[in-house]
């Protein structure tokens, strides 16, 4: 049976409550050392710390900013995306901020179980499709759902926002990221149960002189699994590594570069009429000697020597030596007018 406490031990834990604690007007107490009780709202539970958020605000702003290039490319005009926010509400109240109707669009992120959504508001998606379509880009008087075929047309553009966002991932986790379905009532669209939290990230398109938002909506159950890899430790690593990264991503974007490479044989003069005359198995005789090496031009530009051979059954040739830049040349042209500058002086300082 409990034992019950005595009036004595009940004043004897009454007089260790600090004398000096203070009531602030939102009725939290506040101790001496300065320390608060804060408020916890258990509908709304947090279940990312803020490192995790930090680390995903980071992911997102590089993705923010590798979507502006991609849409401005795809668009061919000028586009920008800005992150906003990175915030975690309830799927319920998530749906509630949204327009209706709007683009919505389930995702899939694999290996991560369930699906996220990102959301397109009808005040830029309607211009963009006005676009693609080979228009100004205006919005629509009044709002409208979205045909199939509206979907099918931003579709193209939205597979390449969502490549950028597997680049983006791939810093914490590798994720293949594909649309699984599409909605335009957000009410109809339950990937979460609505007191259950979900992690928000808020995006501003600006295209021309028009702006809209993109919401980025994923299940916090979806990153638990993951949620180690969101730590401080990998934000400071790649903060810290990441002008080593631009360079190495430059160079991967610059190896899939195609450059056309040629090799100058020589060169002859014929008439018209020889020209017209010539048949299979005619010899055109050209300046070069077969001995005399070859030049090999990348994008049009000498870059090597090369002798002329066979590779199997095709005409190839192997490099011998690379062709070195010539130094720029001097300009004498104010050297040489410094004498007669001088001779010009000469006099009128006599004078």
């Amino acid at each position: 049976m409990p034992r019950l406490l005595s009036q004595e031990e009940i004043d004897a834990l009454l007089t260790q409550v600090p004398e000096e604690a203070e009531k602030e007007p939102g009725g939290i107490r506040v101790a001496a050392s300065g320390k608060s009780a804060q408020l916890y709202d258990f509908k709304r539970p947090d279940r990312l710390s803020k490192e995790n958020v930090r680390s995903l605000h980071l992911i997102h702003d590089r993705f923010a900013r590798s979507c502006s290039a991609s849409f401005s490319a795809y668009l061919r005009t000028m586009s920008d995306v800005n992150l906003l926010s990175v915030d975690q509400f309830t799927y319920f109240e998530f749906l509630m901020s949204l327009p209706d109707p709007t683009c919505l669009n389930i995702l899939s992120m694999k290996p991560l179980e369930g699906n996220a959504a990102l959301e397109m508001n009808p005040s830029i998606v309607f211009p963009v499709i006005d676009k693609l379509l080979g228009g100004p880009g205006l919005p629509l008087a009044e709002v409208r759902e979205m045909t199939d075929i509206e979907f099918g047309i931003i579709e193209g553009m939205l597979k390449r926002s969502l490549k950028d966002l597997e680049d983006a991932w791939s810093q914490a986790i590798k994720v293949e990221i594909a649309i699984v379905d599409r909605e335009t009532t957000p009410q109809l669209m339950q990937i979460a149960a609505p007191n259950e939290p979900v992690v928000l990230v808020t995006f501003e398109i600006k295209i021309a002189d028009l702006s809209g938002m993109m919401n980025l909506c994923i299940p916090s159950r979806m990153l638990e699994p993951v949620m180690n890899r969101f730590t401080q430790d990998w934000y400071s690593l790649s903060v810290s590594n990441r002008p080593e990264k631009i360079g190495l991503w430059i160079n991967e974007l610059l190896n899939e570069v195609p450059l056309p490479v040629s090799v100058f044989l020589g060169e002859t003069k014929l008439a018209v009429q020889d020209i017209v005359n010539l048949e299979k198995g005619d010899i055109v005789v050209l300046g070069n000697h077969t001995s005399t090496p070859l030049t090999v031009r990348v994008g049009g530009v000498p870059k090597f020597r090369a002798s002329i051979g066979e590779h199997g059954h095709r005409a190839a040739v192997k490099i011998l030596s690379m062709i070195e830049r010539p130094a720029a040349p001097v300009d004498r042209s104010v050297e040489a007018k410094q004498p007669d500058d001088a001779a010009d002086q000469e006099p009128e300082s006599k004078k």
